[in-house]
């Protein structure tokens, strides 16, 4: 059990979380297997849930109406995703798709919500980690959006 615990240890979403919290997530964690250019999720699915991404690199994208793909971000090993829709009880907004054979941890929706019911304190951390992270991405965009418009 001590790999795994360090594995999740390394994850940003369990940042600042001890070692009993982690072993109170282990058995709700699914590790999950994904070729090169498979869909991890896809726009307007249901979220299954937090992926977290042991290794590998994942590209997250927007489809526009017309079929243009938009590439957003590309995550690497301790990042997250999902988290958004898995809070909102809402369909993905995005693509994810592995750009190499990547592993994931996966906190599916359901024990997610177990986990708020049932690990209030644990459940304040993460959820403090998913904000920092958050306002850490709209800070960067708006620094490429402003970018982009004093280029223009």
């Amino acid at each position: 059990m001590s790999n795994i615990l360090n594995e999740l240890k390394a994850q940003e979403l369990l940042k600042g979380l001890d070692d009993s919290d982690i072993e109170k997530i282990i058995p709700v964690v699914s590790n999950i297997r994904v070729a090169k250019d498979d869909n991890i999720f896809r726009q307007g699915e249901p979220c299954k849930g937090i992926y977290m991404i042991k290794s590998g690199k994942v590209e997250i994208s927007k489809t526009t109406p017309d079929g243009w793909r938009q590439p957003l971000v590309i995550l690497t090993a301790g990042h997250f995703m999902g988290e958004i829709a898995a809070i909102e009880k809402t369909e993905h907004a995005s693509d994810a798709r592995a750009l190499e054979p990547s592993e994931l941890f996966l906190i599916h929706r359901n024990s997610f919500e177990e986990l708020e019911k049932k690990e209030p304190l644990i459940m304040l951390k993460i959820i403090k980690n998913i904000a920092l992270i958050a306002g850490f991405n709209v800070r960067r965009m708006n620094d490429k959006f402003i970018k982009a418009l004093v280029n223009y």
